[in-house]
């Protein structure tokens, strides 16, 4: 999340009297010169109250933040930080979208907002280990630069950029407010590309179980019920077998209390 500065840029389409207040915006040859101030609380996170990155909109009352900051506010609250409004009573993120276009506005204005951000992962999955997985706006921009080269047709119609969240409640029960656990999940002897995890850093409740994180990557990697799915956890004496009653809280606790990330191996084994 980029810090606010006082940047211009050039918009076409409007006129001064959008501006009434504001004496710095310069009108030549049907183009306003704005400064980025201006329309900074369309573009910043009242979270973190820096330029929103990877944008996210809760469709209840249409404020948006960052996709992090609004993760962390709903370990505490099922409220909207901007206007109290309750998003959902127990599953919030189905009310919650990737706001594509918000996140391209922000690019637009500020490029070097998304160069610093990139340059934050890059470094974050070199100091943690694994490869830094392409963002759903690098992905969507990929396509649309390919098919412009290949000179595709691109349908008329706008397409639908972000599905919604389609939570099962087996795997993502109500764990009230336990303390969230940072996780690094790591196959052992991967047996095939489709058993590792594109994006293996994940962010979970403490409450939640080894079970339901079992539950997890077999809907996410498509396990299917004859392979048996195991997980276990480093430490001093070797690998540790953790029981799908274990909680990940008292994993962190038992086996790493003093690190930032918890680093879990699973391994998928044929009947």
């Amino acid at each position: 999340m980029e810090s606010t500065e006082n940047i211009t840029n050039t918009v076409s389409g409007l006129s001064l009297d959008d501006f009434p207040d504001n004496h710095n915006i310069v009108e030549r040859d049907g183009f306003l010169r704005i400064p980025v101030h201006a329309v900074n609380p369309h573009l910043i996170c009242g979270l973190c109250q820096g330029y929103l990155y990877e944008a996210c909109t809760i469709t209840e009352c249409m404020h948006s933040f960052c996709k992090s900051c609004l993760v962390k506010h709903l370990h505490r609250s099922l409220n909207c930080p901007m206007c109290a409004i309750l998003i959902h009573p127990t599953d919030p993120f189905v009310h919650i979208r990737l706001d594509g276009l918000l996140q391209d506005i922000v690019y637009a204005l500020l490029p070097q907002v998304e160069k610093d951000e990139l340059e934050k992962e890059r470094l974050f999955y070199e100091k943690n280990g694994g490869k830094r997985p392409a963002s759903k706006q690098e992905t969507r921009r990929s396509s649309m630069s390919r098919a412009a080269q290949s000179h595709m047709q691109v349908p008329s119609s706008t397409p639908k950029l972000h599905q919604p969240h389609k939570h099962s409640p087996k795997i993502y029960p109500s764990y009230g407010r336990a303390p969230p656990v940072a996780l690094n999940l790591k196959c052992l002897e991967p047996k095939q590309k489709s058993h590792e995890l594109v994006k293996p850093f994940v962010h979970v409740t403490g409450g939640a179980t080894i079970e339901n994180l079992t539950n997890f990557l077999r809907k996410k990697l498509q396990i299917t019920e004859t392979q048996q799915v195991d997980l276990y956890c480093p430490s001093e004496t070797g690998m540790v077998s953790l029981s799908d009653t274990h909680t990940l809280r008292a994993v962190k606790d038992m086996y790493c209390q003093d690190a930032n990330i918890v680093h879990l191996n699973y391994e998928i084994r044929e009947p």
